[in-house]
């Protein structure tokens, strides 16, 4: 069950108009994607369209509670902003900034995805995958 906080408040809502939603529809998105569309430059609706109820990667359920509506999240539910082609590989690339945060290169995924993904080398991602191809193709019945 959603907990939202009762009344309306700025650092929490934003707007009037975007707590009438929340308290309408029960879904906490619509807020959060407008504080995060703000912080990297793109359109409202756009993003908010980004904003799935779990992450793009894990398909962990996401919590996108703020200010007082932010209470006991984990890294697994807590949603983040991520660049799918990360902003030094896109620096690399020639991208622009404009170009780096354009809603096509940004997606929505957990803490812990995003870290992970984030924290990870070229060399790393090869490991993850051959792990990955080797734990598919055991035959689980010969164990």
């Amino acid at each position: 069950m959603l907990n939202l906080y009762p009344k309306y408040d700025p650092a929490t809502y934003h707007t009037r108009e975007l707590y009438r939603t929340v308290v309408e529809t029960r879904d906490l998105r619509p807020v959060w994607a407008h504080k995060n569309s703000q912080k990297w430059k793109v359109d409202y609706e756009p993003f908010l369209f980004l904003c799935k109820e779990t992450c793009s990667c894990c398909s962990s359920p996401l919590n996108y509670g703020l200010g007082k509506n932010n209470v006991d999240k984990s890294d697994i539910h807590t949603p983040s902003t991520d660049h799918i082609i990360s902003q030094d590989e896109a620096k690399k690339l020639g991208w622009t900034e404009e170009q780096i945060n354009h809603i096509s290169n940004l997606w929505i995924v957990c803490v812990r995805c995003n870290t992970l993904k984030n924290n990870s080398t070229p060399e790393d991602i090869h490991r993850y995958k051959r792990i990955i191809e080797v734990l598919e193709n055991i035959d689980k019945t010969s164990i």
